[in-house]
């Protein structure tokens, strides 16, 4: 009767900017309730199972690349489920960006045919939302905002186009 509801380009749009503020504003606090909003994404998912590969998958890529950039000082975060000294982003980074790729096949599926555009939207909105992020004390920048800013359009405008190539590649054709 639920199939396919997160699916939806609102509710999928809505669950994933509930689920960035608990996690920007609240960090590893917010670990179950974003934990409980994934889980019922996929619990009301028309296919559960390959959207669950397409999120591990892309999640895992996306959260490697910010544990590498916190590794090299681009990033740093306060203390967390995560210890820093383990070269890996805080826990709530990797359920961000799993709930980010619970997005990829629904309300941004439009970027899928669109790669050129994908890699603009990429560098423009990837890097504000850390900036963002910023601003709201979720994350530091130890190099300046401007410096840091650009070095995150540059890997944002190959990191969408990248996860929405993922996410067909292992999910199948969009609907």
């Amino acid at each position: 009767m639920f199939s396919g509801v997160s699916e939806y380009f609102w509710v999928n749009l809505l669950g994933f900017n509930l689920l960035w503020s608990l996690s920007v504003f609240y960090g590893d606090q917010a670990l179950a309730f974003v934990a409980i909003l994934l889980i019922l994404h996929l619990f009301f998912h028309s296919s559960p199972v390959s959207e669950m590969v397409v999120i591990g998958l892309a999640g895992a890529i996306g959260y490697a690349v910010d544990s590498v950039l916190m590794q090299q000082g681009i990033f740093a975060f306060g203390s967390g489920l995560f210890d820093a000294s383990w070269g890996l982003a805080p826990a709530w980074l990797l359920l961000l960006w799993f709930g980010f790729c619970a997005t990829l096949r629904q309300s941004l599926r439009f970027f899928a045919n669109h790669l050129g555009l994908s890699a603009l939207v990429g560098a423009v909105a990837g890097s504000l939302t850390y900036l963002l992020a910023s601003a709201l004390g979720a994350v530091v920048f130890p190099l300046s905002s401007v410096v840091t800013v650009l070095m995150l359009a540059a890997i944002w405008a190959v990191l969408f186009p990248l996860l929405l190539w993922v996410s067909r590649f292992v999910g199948g054709a969009y609907a």
